[in-house]
């Protein structure tokens, strides 16, 4: 009998332990928040915040908002080319090689992207990071040529 109450214990000991052994949430990385804007869509200048500028390498969650007046995006792209001096020499969704008409930088160094992000609304990436240089941009026809661009590093 004392056996039989035993296990019972044991049973009731591991039931309750494997209910608070449940699987831990996923971690979120670092927190960078970004915010991209403009005053007149495609006629003005664009601008883009980041804060901070400089994270640890590991898992970084960009949480990015539009307080513009038009869609924008983030895209982040792997280079050491100064932020301001990539070569604009795409056009079109996806960006493809343009001999006239190019109003888009090259993603072929993307890391990772949000995705269109209507005015007034916040979209959240985690992306791991390795270190080095990076550049964020919004890809929209013209929006990186407008300014809507800013330099990133992972240490």
């Amino acid at each position: 009998m004392a056996l039989v109450v035993a296990m019972a214990m044991v049973v009731l000991t591991f039931g309750v332990s494997a209910a608070a052994a449940a699987p831990p949430a996923k971690k979120k990385g670092t927190p960078v928040l970004i915010v991209v804007s403009d005053t007149k869509g495609t006629k003005a200048a664009m601008t883009m915040t980041v804060a901070p500028p400089s994270v640890k390498a590991g898992k970084v969650t960009f949480t990015v908002k539009n307080s513009g007046t038009v869609i924008h995006e983030m895209i982040l792209l792997k280079t050491d080319t100064p932020y301001d001096q990539l070569p604009i020499v795409d056009a079109g969704d996806p960006p493809r090689t343009a001999r006239t008409g190019a109003n888009k930088v090259d993603e072929k160094n993307n890391v990772g992207e949000t995705g269109d992000i209507p005015k007034g609304k916040s979209k959240s990436v985690t992306l791991k990071l390795k270190a080095g240089n990076y550049v964020l941009v919004c890809n929209l026809a013209k929006h990186y040529g407008l300014g809507m661009r800013a330099p990133f590093t992972v240490t």
